[in-house]
């Protein structure tokens, strides 16, 4: 696999490691710039969960709507805390919020499938917009919605040319 360099600077830019895909659902982890373990997931809806509870304890983008439900609210910590070291999950518990991965370590993780750069710029109408660099193919596109991200992600697996050949920088 191509491992460009890819500029991963901006708070909210996560690395998505995708490795495996069974039944049209990625499993994988994603990594940060915050600890130097990664977060796995087991299927898209867990990420989605995941990816979400990350941007609400770093604070950023700041999510336009609030969740409502009728069971208690998940702590958003426990994302972090799942595969957080003891010394790393009371700094987390703390608030502080202070990188610890450098761009150069980030860049060197890949997924056995594929690997995307996610950059969520806003959390707008309950859902995310932002951009997603497939690192293989070095192709850049934007998303208006979690939807349309996933969408993207699945079609690195069917046709690829079709969906990302819209929106190359």
């Amino acid at each position: 696999m191509n491992s460009e360099y890819i500029s991963i600077a901006a708070s909210s830019v996560v690395r998505l490691c995708c490795d495996r895909f069974e039944s049209g659902d990625w499993g994988g982890r994603f990594y940060t710039r915050y600890q130097e373990k990664p977060v796995s997931f087991r299927n898209t809806g867990e990420l989605l969960e995941r990816l979400d509870g990350f941007y609400n304890w770093l604070g950023y983008p700041q999510a336009s709507m609030e969740n409502r439900s009728f069971r208690k609210k998940p702590s958003e910590r426990r994302v972090l805390q799942e595969t957080a070291s003891p010394q790393e999950a009371r700094i987390k518990q703390k608030g502080e919020r202070s990188i610890v991965v450098n761009e150069e370590a980030m860049n060197k993780h890949q997924g056995e499938k594929a690997t995307f750069v996610v950059r969520i710029q806003y959390r707008q109408n309950a859902s995310w917009q932002g951009q997603v660099t497939w690192a293989e193919k070095n192709k850049t596109v934007p998303f208006r919605s979690a939807l349309e991200l996933l969408k993207l992600i699945d079609s690195t697996q069917e046709a690829p040319e079709e969906s990302w050949d819209r929106g190359d920088e």
